[in-house]
């Protein structure tokens, strides 16, 4: 398949910043994000990422970037990774995804992070990604449950 787009101007997208020394690698943010997303409790189908050294008990996360200029919106041969209007999250519309993977092997934190995962929906691969929670009016779902302030969602235009 050949992918109709070219490079353009693009609007640009908040993102969310981690704080580390803040966090307590308590698990709420995964669980809120899978909540919001997908209804269920299973954090593997999270858009963020908690990952806890068991030796040292150190924290990190891995969430979307939201790049500026988009590797998987390109990448995508059917053009289901989408930049929405008005947040300007990049995004990939489950519906359209036909499962190839061009996003993943776009994306420049994958493989070292896991930032596109996949579930299989009526024996078919969708992929996903964090989306800002671009349809929730209180913003994202992992930032306004961190009890520690660890996350902050930073607006389009605000970020460094």
């Amino acid at each position: 398949m050949v992918n109709p787009k070219q490079p353009e101007v693009i609007k640009p997208s908040g993102t969310i910043k981690y704080y580390p020394d803040r966090c307590t690698g308590c698990g709420a943010c995964e669980l809120a994000c899978v909540l919001a997303h997908e209804g269920t409790s299973n954090t593997a189908l999270s858009r963020i990422h908690l990952i806890i050294d068991p030796f040292s008990g150190d924290h990190k996360i891995e969430i979307c970037a939201q790049c500026y200029a988009p590797g998987c919106y390109y990448a995508c041969p059917v053009n289901a990774v989408k930049i929405d209007q008005s947040t300007g999250a990049r995004y990939i519309d489950e519906s359209k995804c036909v499962g190839c993977g061009s996003c993943v092997t776009a994306c420049p934190l994958m493989p070292e992070k896991l930032i596109i995962r996949y579930k299989i929906v009526n024996g078919k691969k969708i992929f996903f990604k964090c989306d800002l929670c671009k349809d929730r009016l209180e913003g994202p779902a992992c930032v306004e449950v961190c009890p520690a302030s660890a996350l902050e969602y930073v607006k389009a235009g605000e970020k460094a």
